[in-house]
């Protein structure tokens, strides 16, 4: 069977730590669950203290970054392959968690997963 490579819209706009942090999207059922997936992503973080950031997929973590405190590093752009068998069709969940000892501003957008479909 061939594939092409199709996408899920997770998010447009800013999504904000502390006012959401879990969120559903939906991917058809002509995902090929044998294959990678790729999750990109904008982030703006803003840590007045270590920062420690993790996004899952459906529960698995998929991405891990460190941030200095007391810094306002550039908005960025990032991307990270997600193991075959995390997306899968139906429902699935997004969710990212912050952890710091003091107050950060944690936004992410245009939250995007790219997989594989069977035509």
């Amino acid at each position: 069977m061939a594939r092409v490579a199709d996408y899920s819209i997770i998010a447009d706009g800013w999504v904000i730590k502390g006012k959401q942090d879990t969120i559903n999207f939906e991917v058809p059922s002509t995902i090929d669950a044998g294959s990678r997936s790729i999750l990109g992503f904008m982030l703006d973080v803003n840590p007045q203290a270590d920062l420690s950031l993790t996004v899952r997929l459906n529960g698995t973590k998929v991405w891990e970054w460190d941030f200095p405190g007391g810094g306002h590093p550039p908005v960025r752009f990032f991307q990270e392959v997600v193991a075959a068998g995390v997306v899968k069709a139906g429902t699935n969940v997004f969710s990212f968690d912050a952890s710091t000892g003091d107050f950060a501003l944690v936004q992410l957008s245009d939250i995007v997963i790219w997989w594989q479909a069977n035509i």
